[in-house]
């Protein structure tokens, strides 16, 4: 699977759709919940500086791309050792399966409460999984292709939000600055979760045809993300009061209820099978990542790695039962995904730059 075979590779505009794709998934259904417990109506203020704050994060990993050997596997190996190195590798893969089991058991836990109440966990998992082992032994092109239908064909759910607008209010949203700086930066933190996944593109930055023509695509998927979050978040603080926001855990669903068509009465259920497609790329981008991971560490084929990664995926995800284990296990993500995004990735940079102008 080397970077050098034009066949493995995909095009630099592509990274448009893998950036984004993995930005959007189950966080949209409910974020508006977290922020406006702590910015109220100023949230829309952290949003932007979540956006910037994601962008400066892109930046220092399209650098630790250009500076490194390789995948950040081998840029690990190269700077720690091939022991320590090793482990730091393991770490980044149980991230990524942590992602995939998340995503996963969030988007049943939608299923059951909103469709499908004695939906069998095991077995919908068991499905889900051979599609996206399907898909993700197509190789990188296969999973970027599921990436790009995954931003395209559900861009239609975003015009739903449209229906909110003549019930809104949005004069609530004055005086701007009414929360503390605090306040602010404690919903830029919870936002900035919002953003995670283009760590994914230390992994398949070898893939990409000329990666230094692919750093707008990924700066413009990323401004894109924003986009939609800042959309999202003026419709439902304008339809939503903010006491309402804190008590409604999918926020995003709920204002699909109100669609209503002359051939379709209850829009949300389109919604949410529509939204299948948009958390397959969370799903299979990390599973990518992870079983390149463990066929550089551990030396085995990436596809056999890919089948125990499903297998332990498969095994963890029906033990999340509770709303509080689901949410509980959720957070644990954020919170690492935060740390690796925004301490790991600035601090492992400054790592890079030492060890390079040491060994020059």
């Amino acid at each position: 699977m080397g970077s050098t075979e034009k066949g493995m590779q995909i095009s630099p505009y592509l990274v448009f759709f893998l950036v984004h794709s993995m930005q959007i998934g189950i966080g949209v259904l409910g974020y508006q919940r977290q922020i406006s417990k702590n910015a109220g109506y100023d949230a829309w203020i952290a949003v932007l500086i979540a956006c910037v704050l994601s962008h400066i994060i892109l930046f220092i990993i399209y650098k630790i791309a250009e500076l490194g050997k390789g995948d950040m596997n081998d840029t690990q190996s190269y700077i720690f050792g091939k022991y320590v190195g090793g482990i730091f590798n393991l770490i980044f893969a149980i991230y990524f399966i942590s992602i995939a089991i998340a995503v996963t058991r969030a988007y049943i836990e939608i299923l059951q409460i909103w469709l499908f109440q004695d939906l069998s966990v095991f077995w919908f998992t068991f499905s889900f999984l051979i599609l996206a082992v399907y898909i993700v032994n197509g190789g990188i092109r296969t999973v970027t292709g599921m990436a790009f239908f995954s931003v395209v064909i559900p861009f239609y759910l975003f015009f739903a939000f449209l229906f909110a607008v003549p019930y809104s209010d949005y004069s609530d949203f004055l005086p701007i600055l009414h929360h503390s700086f605090k306040d602010i930066f404690k919903a830029t933190l919870q936002l900035s979760i919002a953003y995670l996944g283009y760590e994914t593109l230390l992994y398949y930055y070898p893939f990409i045809q000329n990666p230094k023509k692919s750093k707008k695509w990924a700066h413009f998927g990323l401004l894109f993300t924003c986009i939609i979050y800042i959309f999202i978040t003026f419709i439902s603080f304008g339809y939503y009061s903010e006491g309402q926001l804190q008590h409604i855990i999918w926020a995003t669903l709920s204002i699909w209820k109100i669609v209503k068509l002359s051939f379709m009465w209850r829009f949300e259920y389109i919604g949410i099978a529509t939204w299948f497609m948009v958390i397959l790329p969370n799903i299979c981008i990390p599973l990518w990542c992870a079983s390149r991971i463990m066929k550089k560490t551990i030396k085995t084929s990436q596809r056999s790695a890919l089948f125990w990664i499903s297998a332990v995926i498969l095994f963890i995800v029906p033990l999340l039962e509770t709303r509080h284990q689901i949410e509980s296990f959720l957070n644990f993500i954020n919170q690492a995904g935060f740390i690796i995004n925004f301490i790991y990735i600035p601090l492992f940079f400054i790592i890079v730059l030492i060890v390079k102008k040491v060994k020059k």
